[in-house]
């Protein structure tokens, strides 16, 4: 059968019941069962195949109304004829996504699944980032090739050309004309210049005014590096173009601590007050969840009750007291660190 005759044959559709998946399938995308169970039913699937037969499947989730992350991708074999449907479907995939708003896909594989990194690299994704694959033990080696030790993984991403659109609002309350998103490139000028006016306005943030030498291109690096990290997030709030407030979160970068994040906020003092902060982490534990993060950290100062006050109600604990830790205005200043296990969030449980 030619390629013609093949693709004639060739089934690409959308899956609404992930339980018909063959999970013989779907460990080939991910060898840890655990792992797609949660997510097999959150994600959206589609498959290729002939006739009732399906030989590949790709997995998604919406992480943002302009963002998507591919969860699993697999197939049964790869030869030529399968590496050709696998890139067709993945277009499939990119096409539909792109066609609902999504403006940005990544996608994970380790450095030795050749196969599957051709095929990304050929349906438009490219290498993002490369970081020590924590799961490594997990991983079958018995399968892996000779000379390729399972060691990476790399982050690839498929990116849309900005139409100069501006992002998606999420969780817009009304009265409150703020939108929270993740941050982007061209946010380091106006960031930069939120973060030095929180330092004029505020005790609570660690920089005295002035003091702040970041420059913009030293933020714009700084975003650029969060965004190809697959355990840092960083979130602003935008209102009428301007950033208002601030969510960092740094992931650990060895791999005992790459499982936990440490947490900054900053809001304007005009913006307080209006539960924005606590949107702000709304959207941090979606993220984790889907990132497999386990435990945040923060520190807060002791007077700035408001915020402490905010971090006790969506489940942080104290955990310690840094007797002064910081000299504001001539005075000690105590520190509280504080820790959440993420595992015990839900967000049904997290007070709107």
């Amino acid at each position: 059968m030619d390629r013609n005759q093949a693709e004639e044959h060739e089934k690409i559709a959308y899956e609404p019941q992930p339980d018909r998946l063959d999970k013989e399938l779907l460990k080939r995308g991910d060898p840890l069962e655990w792992r797609i169970e949660t997510y097999l039913h959150e994600a959206q699937w589609w498959t290729a195949g002939e006739e009732d037969t399906v030989t590949a499947a790709v997995g998604f989730l919406r992480v943002g109304a302009e963002e998507a992350e591919i969860m699993n991708a697999a197939s049964v074999h790869w030869d030529d004829g399968s590496d050709a449907r696998f890139v067709r479907l993945l277009q499939k995939v990119c096409g539909e996504l792109r066609r609902s708003g999504v403006r940005r896909l990544t996608a994970y594989t380790g450095n030795w699944e050749t196969e599957l990194l051709q095929a990304y690299q050929r349906s438009g994704f490219r290498i993002a980032s490369v970081e020590p694959d924590y799961y490594a033990d997990c991983w079958l080696r018995g399968e892996q090739p000779e000379g390729m030790p399972r060691v990476d993984r790399l982050m690839l991403e498929a990116l849309e050309e900005s139409s100069g659109s501006p992002s998606v609002v999420r969780g817009m309350e009304s009265g409150l004309q703020t939108q929270v998103r993740r941050v982007e490139l061209k946010d380091s000028r106006k960031l930069l210049a939120m973060k030095k006016q929180l330092d004029r306005e505020t005790t609570s943030m660690l920089y005295e005014p002035g003091e702040r030498r970041m420059t913009e291109g030293d933020q714009l690096e700084q975003i650029r590096s969060l965004l190809r990290s697959s355990n840092s997030l960083m979130l602003v709030a935008e209102n009428e173009g301007e950033v208002v407030g601030y969510l960092e979160a740094t992931g650990g970068k060895v791999r005992r601590n790459q499982h936990t994040v440490y947490v900054v906020i900053g809001i304007l003092e005009s913006y307080t007050g209006q539960g924005l902060g606590r949107r702000l982490f709304e959207e941090l534990f979606e993220w984790a969840v889907r990132r497999h993060i386990l435990r945040a950290e923060l520190t807060v100062q002791a007077p700035n009750q408001r915020a402490y006050r905010l971090y006790r109600s969506i489940g942080f604990k104290l955990e310690g007291i840094m007797r002064g830790a910081l000299i504001i205005e001539g005075e000690p200043v105590d520190l509280y660190q504080m820790g959440l296990d993420l595992r015990t969030i839900r967000q049904s449980g997290v007070d709107k």
